[in-house]
């Protein structure tokens, strides 16, 4: 059994406007008769388990998943394009998640996706998605998150969720001052390797964001939120050595970085057993929750992960279920 606190989920009515916008966020229809959702920095496949809930359900119960946590994709920018018209499509998303988790309420959990070039929008969006929605939190873009400066802008959000209650997701997605203005069809920044070198470019600002909430005294203020931070902390496990090594030689009376690391929980999406052994020797198991990225990514990939990681079982059960019943025993 698991509980998958990091799924997609994209309602029938909010991909039929998508499909008619002009500017992305949009969907097409490739000549193969496939859609691909065209984001502001890229495309991606778009299958129908984006939106066949009755299709998940019948999959989540063959592969024993008890719960999937919902948010709409981060990437695909939603959230940081203009507020006039970014607004009226998160409350598309937010009205609809929330029916689909009263109808399922033992299956299904929706984040909130909200308007992020407008805060006070947000903030107003936020409350209308707990007060009259029942949205258990809010999934925020990974970059507002790679400096203090950027970081400080979201006080307001933060405010909200330390008042109210609700879990924070942070998963990659852009800032609103990094959207293009004008939409021009683009070749990947890349001439080799694009594939994985989009997924350095995504790890390594995951790592920003972990920098920020671990390092900094942000998140003191917020002391009553639960937060956890996608794709295992992106590259942090593997270079929180060498941050220890710089401090010992800088400041060698100040606290090492990996003193540090447990302050947040993190998700195990679209990474493998190698990567889960050493998040549990950096992070600890009590700060590992269990996610796949579905159907961006194989859930099967993600169970596999923990089935076979090298860590005991105890620690298997907390990263499967065990965490995600403490992390966010207020809202199932």
């Amino acid at each position: 059994m698991a509980i998958d606190l990091h799924t997609h989920y994209v309602p029938e009515t909010l991909a039929a406007e998508l499909r008619k916008r002009e500017v992305p966020p949009f969907i097409r229809t490739k000549e193969d008769g496939n859609e691909i959702f065209q984001m502001p920095h890229g495309q991606l496949a778009f299958p129908t388990s984006f939106m066949d809930m009755t299709a998940r359900r019948e999959f989540m119960t063959g592969l024993n998943i008890q719960r999937q946590v919902l948010s709409f994709p981060g990437l695909f920018g939603l959230d940081s394009i203009a507020a006039s018209e970014s607004l009226p499509l998160v409350q598309i998303f937010n009205d609809e998640v929330a029916k689909l988790s009263k109808e399922f309420p033992d299956t299904f959990s929706g984040l909130a996706a909200l308007p992020m070039a407008d805060i006070d929008l947000a903030v107003q969006e936020y409350r209308r998605a707990r007060d009259e929605l029942g949205l258990i939190g809010v999934i925020l873009p990974n970059n507002c998150f790679v400096s203090e400066d950027h970081v400080a802008e979201l006080a307001p959000i933060f405010k909200a969720v330390q008042e109210i209650g609700g879990h924070v997701f942070i998963h990659p997605g852009r800032r609103p001052d990094e959207v293009p203005e004008v939409y021009e069809p683009k070749s990947p920044p890349f001439k080799d390797n694009v594939a994985e070198r989009l997924a350095l470019t995504v790890q390594n600002s995951v790592s920003h964001c972990m920098v920020t909430l671990l390092f900094s005294d942000f998140l003191d203020a917020y002391p009553d939120i639960s937060l956890h931070v996608a794709n295992m902390g992106g590259t942090l496990p593997y270079v929180i050595e060498r941050m220890d090594n710089v401090t010992l030689t800088r400041t060698p009376d100040a606290a090492l970085p990996s003193s540090k690391a447990g302050r947040v929980h993190v998700d195990c999406s679209s990474l493998g057993p190698k990567s889960l052994e050493l998040a549990v020797k950096v992070f600890g198991a009590d700060r590992i929750v269990f996610g796949t990225d579905c159907p961006i990514f194989s859930t099967e990939q993600s169970l596999n992960a923990v089935a076979t990681a090298d860590i005991s079982d105890a620690d298997r059960q907390k990263i499967l279920t065990g965490n995600a019943e403490q992390l966010l025993a207020a809202y199932f």
